[in-house]
């Protein structure tokens, strides 16, 4: 019966997120809405869901000050870490990157011009590039940019291979890279299912890795250094939650 219950909670929680997301869009985009705005109106629409889920988010370690140039780059087990995100990371980032099927929403590359989010084409590597030439100047002029590090939702209960980006990103603009771990996505609301469980989904901010005197061919290196530190911190994190 609990199974029941859980699936009809996240099934209705899920039909309204997608049926609001384009009212969200729509109106954010049509109407005068600064950046900060913006990103509180889909901060609200996240919270919402992961209300309805009965899911709670934690955040805690050391967030990178405003003004100063970051890469935050960070894992996604299931579309709660994706909610978890929307909800709660925009006080703690300058911009951030997102796969461009958001971009399929009613006016949703206008409300990403808005919300500083920058649409990454999948299997386009010259629109990727461009995309990351574009970020360059900004995370030197001190903005904190959200890059996903394994590129797209993993639906496991772990950490994927990290993709280059974040690091190539970090290495050209010569700012650190942020290692952020999201830990309960996948035990509150498993990829490609709609039974969501009560739970908490916590985030945990590493301590910045510096790119100073490293160079493009070190970005490998560096990506499987994050992966490694967010892979042990899931699993700290996994371990400290135990039982709750």
């Amino acid at each position: 019966m609990n199974a029941i219950v859980q699936t009809i909670r996240g099934a209705v929680a899920s039909a309204a997120w997608v049926i609001g997301a384009p009212f969200v869009t729509t109106w954010t985009a049509l109407t005068p809405q600064t950046r900060d705005s913006s990103c509180a109106l889909i901060s609200a629409h996240f919270r919402r869901f992961l209300n309805r889920c009965r899911i709670d988010v934690s955040i805690d370690g050391p967030r990178p000050p405003k003004g100063t140039g970051a890469v935050i780059c960070y894992n996604e087990s299931s579309f709660a870490d994706v909610a978890a995100f929307g909800m709660v990371m925009w006080d703690h980032i300058d911009r951030a990157a997102a796969a461009d099927l958001y971009a399929y929403l009613p006016f949703g590359r206008r409300l990403a011009r808005k919300a500083q989010i920058e649409m990454v084409p999948r299997g386009n590597r010259t629109g990727t590039d461009a995309v990351m030439s574009r970020l360059y100047d900004k995370l030197a002029g001190g903005d904190r940019l959200a890059w996903g590090g394994e590129g797209h939702i993993v639906g496991m209960d772990g950490i994927g291979h990290f993709k280059r980006g974040a690091s190539l990103l970090a290495i050209r603009a010569q700012v650190p890279i942020v290692p952020v771990t999201f830990y309960g996505g996948h035990k509150t609301l498993p990829f490609r299912s709609v039974r969501a469980r009560p739970g908490t989904i916590h985030i945990r901010f590493g301590t910045p890795i510096s790119t100073q005197g490293l160079i493009e061919d070190d970005a490998r290196d560096l990506a499987d250094k994050v992966q490694a530190i967010v892979a042990r911190t899931y699993e700290t994190l996994r371990a400290e939650t135990a039982g709750l």
